[in-house]
């Protein structure tokens, strides 16, 4: 049984060493102190939950990655087409007249704006 500062000797507690409240306290903060490290493992930034948010971030930009690792794979053909060692002259042609709206002096460009009919 546990006996208070204040509590008087009953017929309980007749003969038996009492229990004090200042012998739990360490134990009680233990088990807190044990308690919040457990809540941090589980809840904290660095715990189980900021764990899984960090592997779902990656896998976000894994596939950013990816996308930018392809972007990046057709600028570098389009690089080495226009390099001078293997100058696609085809391909420099293209670029000009879609880039710089050029064309050649005996060519006519004609524009279509009338929309497009729809099949019936």
């Amino acid at each position: 049984m546990i006996r208070f500062f204040s509590s008087r000797v009953s017929s309980r507690t007749v003969g038996q060493a009492p229990l004090r409240l200042r012998r739990l306290l360490p134990t009680f903060m233990l088990v807190l102190v044990m308690g919040g490290l457990v809540f941090q493992a589980l809840q904290g930034d660095r715990g189980l939950r900021g764990w899984q948010e960090l592997r779902a971030k990656n896998k976000e930009r894994a596939i950013v990655l990816a996308g930018l690792e392809k972007e990046n794979a057709e600028t570098m053909t389009r690089v080495l087409r226009l390099s001078h060692g293997s100058l696609d002259l085809d391909f420099l042609d293209e670029r000009a007249r879609l880039i710089l709206g050029l064309n050649r002096m005996d060519e006519r460009i004609f524009f279509n704006d009338a929309p497009a009919s729809k099949p019936e």
